[in-house]
């Protein structure tokens, strides 16, 4: 294929796309992986713009064949993803959240962005569209919390993503209106004027980067996302007070609330972790006392706020760190660091990653399901028979079905942060390695200048990078955090189901604010 063939394709892309996957679908066998990659692309691009799904699976296999014959590189995990991203998309028949062929395709889409995410010599507009495209993908599964998260990051490393802008603040408008529709339901989610805010910046930045979403989305998508800019930013931009607590301040900049947006007001007065069920309702047969989930909720907030704020220590204060230490250390001559602070680090990320169990407890003992109390974030959705499959407990397939999003949320969580025999691993499993090797041998950090490849002969030491592991343990409360907004999503659904059931006598439990019994 010459130059002038891949220039002709790429003009027929824009003009006449069915002609362009016929000129695809041509193909050399002798063609390089440069060309293969352009027809590849085409076959895509165009398959999306006429809904061909069988052109869409042709630039999937040859995505596969590249990088099976010579290895990846960003620019064919981007292109790989996307396409599987569009496959899942296009497939025939209902779209199932918990399995399937479209399910097998978002699970390899979010791995392949998530290598791009994670490879250096990535540019910023690729890692930007790459994040984008994952949090599409993450609402494709009840995850709008990282989805929001993921379009929040896009736009931090790409200000001028107006797709990512746009994505955010068309999400963010339902949740607005969702909010208000039930505001008994929803009252601990956000600060709602707060949001309103967001979104009101959200169309500034939509309307200032036009030409970016011409390139990124295409020009056909213009009219729709301005038109949609245009109408949110009639919203009445109100000054917004300064945050005064520098811990403050950095919870409400990387967005670590357990509310989606707080006020001024809610962080001057130190109260704005509101999330919590607003009410469960129990038999009539089980007791007068409050029920246990109210507990639960209330250590997993603990838990989190906690870790927030060791690792915000730990980031914060560096070197001068207000843990004492105590302890005189051998150099390991290979630029590691040691310390309270270090432990410290590596205890906020378990902790924070330990709340997805302590969720999956509280999730089997609100099913009612045998041995809740000994249930693990990796065990409480079934049995895992051979090639990896998972027989789903009778509890949870039954809440699947019935659409609950919060679960169908924390289930695909469960998969993107396993290891699987057939498919390898999720793209977040890190998380998980990282508290084993914490909890159970030795999670050993190094300066910058550390070369990578260092590996344990004892296979006992797991060596990392000190920037990463911060990073890691960042994403780590972020996904504690949108796990426990899942986890009352759950509860929820489950309990707007139960007013329906009948013949069923159920008591509203209500329960009054803790500082307030305690005189506080």
């Amino acid at each position: 294929m010459s130059s002038d063939k891949i220039k002709r394709l790429y003009e027929l892309r824009e003009n006449d796309p069915r002609e362009a996957i016929e000129l695809a679908r041509d193909l050399d066998p002798g063609l390089g992986p440069e060309e293969r990659e352009a027809a590849a692309v085409v076959l895509v691009d165009c398959g999306d713009a006429v809904g061909d799904f069988s052109s869409v699976s042709k630039g999937v296999e040859i995505f596969d064949e590249l990088v099976a014959s010579a290895g990846s590189h960003p620019g064919l995990s981007y292109n790989l993803a996307n396409a599987l991203q569009v496959r899942a998309r296009l497939v025939h028949g209902p779209l199932s959240p918990i399995s399937g062929k479209a399910f097998e395709d978002r699970f390899r889409a979010r791995v392949q962005f998530g290598a791009v995410l994670r490879d250096g010599t990535a540019s910023s507009e690729l890692k930007s569209q790459a994040l984008t495209n994952i949090g599409i993908l993450l609402l494709d599964t009840s995850r709008w919390v990282e989805g929001l998260d993921c379009f929040q990051r896009a736009l931090k490393v790409l200000p001028r993503n107006g797709v990512a802008a746009y994505q955010e603040m068309r999400h963010s408008m339902g949740l607005a209106g969702l909010f208000y529709r039930k505001h008994e339901t929803y009252q601990t989610y956000c600060h709602i004027d707060t949001l309103l805010q967001r979104i009101r910046k959200l169309a500034d930045v939509v309307i200032s980067n036009q030409e970016a979403i011409i390139d990124f989305s295409g020009r056909e998508a213009l009219r729709t996302v301005i038109d949609a800019a245009k109408d949110a930013a009639k919203i009445e931009p109100i000054p917004r007070k300064p945050i005064e607590n520098s811990y403050f301040e950095f919870i409400d900049a990387e967005a670590l609330a357990l509310s989606i947006c707080c006020s001024a007001e809610e962080y001057q007065a130190g109260r704005f972790d509101l999330l919590t069920v607003p009410s469960i309702r129990a038999k009539k047969s089980d007791g007068h006392g409050v029920p246990e989930v109210f507990a639960m909720i209330n250590v997993m907030k603990s838990d989190y706020a906690f870790a927030r704020q060791v690792y915000y220590n730990v980031r914060e204060h560096g070197v001068e760190t207000p843990y004492s230490e105590t302890t005189s250390h051998a150099d390991t001559l290979d630029y590691a660091v040691y310390g309270v602070r270090y432990s410290a680090l590596t205890s906020a990320q378990r902790i924070a990653f330990d709340v997805l169990d302590k969720i999956a407890v509280a999730l089997a003992c609100y099913l009612e399901m045998k041995k809740a109390h000994r249930s693990s974030f990796a065990d409480v959705w079934g049995k895992t028979g051979k090639g990896g499959a998972i027989q789903l407990h009778d509890e949870i397939l039954a809440h699947l079905r019935a659409g609950n999003p919060g679960l169908i949320a924390l289930y695909n969580i469960y998969h993107d942060i396993s290891k699987d025999q057939s498919r390898g691993d999720g793209f977040m499993q890190a998380h998980k390695s990282y508290r084993n090797s914490s909890t159970h041998r030795f999670s050993v950090l190094h300066d910058d200048i550390f070369s990578d490849d260092k590996s344990s002969v004892s296979l006992a030491v797991d060596h990392t990078l000190l920037d990463r592991f911060e990073r890691l343990t960042l994403d780590s409360l972020k996904l504690a955090r949108a796990a426990l907004f899942y986890f009352v999503d759950f509860i929820n659904f489950a309990e707007d189901a139960r007013r329906d059931e009948n013949g069923v006598i159920v008591l509203s439990s209500r329960v009054p604010d803790h500082d307030y019994i305690r005189g506080r």
